[in-house]
């Protein structure tokens, strides 16, 4: 069965550019030119990811962006064609999955978009099972865990990543007592690394969104650690607990 994608876009062109694009490349393609029209086709067809405009009319991206992080589990790269990083900052704070700028070439967005579908199935379901992925790990009364993806506060409250905080988060706790550099850190959340900078602020602001999440003051941390000329260490004691079979 082919998965479906919508494409969110007011411009027609766009939305036969990529609606080709995506028949030719074996994905089954849905269109809507605003927010409402997402809505109904969201509940017509099983979506597996959207491709958002962020210059929507009557309401923009971002904010259609928000209101899917609220209600929906689908992931969503955004694409406009404003090259301003504040742009592609916020977009990430709200959760986006990827970004990409007007105009781009074909074969970097079926990469994208293969790249998003891939981790985003990884975190469904899990890789080949493995020792990391078969167990709960814990620090300062906090618990994650890799195969599901989820992470519970002291409180046993779920506290909800987006794919790239989860991916940074992890990251730094296999490497726990260990600095990891921006580029190790931008590695580790996927293929679609090449739309970082090691030298931007996307790095600080998923940082910053794990920090916040966690209850961590960058000041006096229990978690991360900045560390000049380095990059990032998480500080917290690790334990591993084995899952049970149920």
């Amino acid at each position: 069965m082919l998965e479906s994608i919508l494409i969110v876009d007011d411009e027609e062109d766009i939305l036969d550019i990529v609606s080709t694009l995506l028949e030719m490349n074996g994905f089954n393609s849905i269109e809507a030119k605003n927010a409402d029209e997402m809505y109904k086709k969201i509940e017509q067809h099983n979506i597996s990811l959207i491709i958002l405009d962020i210059g929507l009319p009557e309401s923009d991206g971002l904010t259609v962006l928000k209101k899917i992080r609220s209600e929906l589990d689908i992931p969503v790269i955004l694409l406009t064609g404003k090259g301003d990083v504040i742009d592609k900052v916020v977009g990430f704070e709200l959760g986006a999955d990827d970004y990409i700028t007007k105009p781009f070439h074909s074969h970097e967005l079926i990469a994208r978009i293969k790249t998003v579908l891939r981790r985003t199935k990884n975190q469904q379901i899990g890789n080949e099972p493995s020792n990391s992925l078969n167990e709960i790990i814990y620090f300062n009364e906090w618990s994650l865990d890799p195969n599901s993806q989820r992470v519970f506060n002291p409180q046993k409250q779920e506290v909800v990543f987006t794919s790239h905080e989860f991916s940074i988060l992890l990251a730094l706790i296999i490497s726990a007592s260990r600095a990891l550099t921006r580029e190790q850190l931008l590695d580790s959340v996927g293929t679609s690394r090449g739309e970082y900078s090691p030298y931007d602020r996307s790095l600080d602001v998923m940082i910053a969104k794990i920090r916040k999440k966690l209850g961590d003051n960058p000041k006096k941390p229990r978690f991360i650690r900045t560390v000049r000329q380095a990059g990032y260490m998480f500080i917290a004691k690790v334990e591993r607990e084995q899952k049970t079979s149920s």
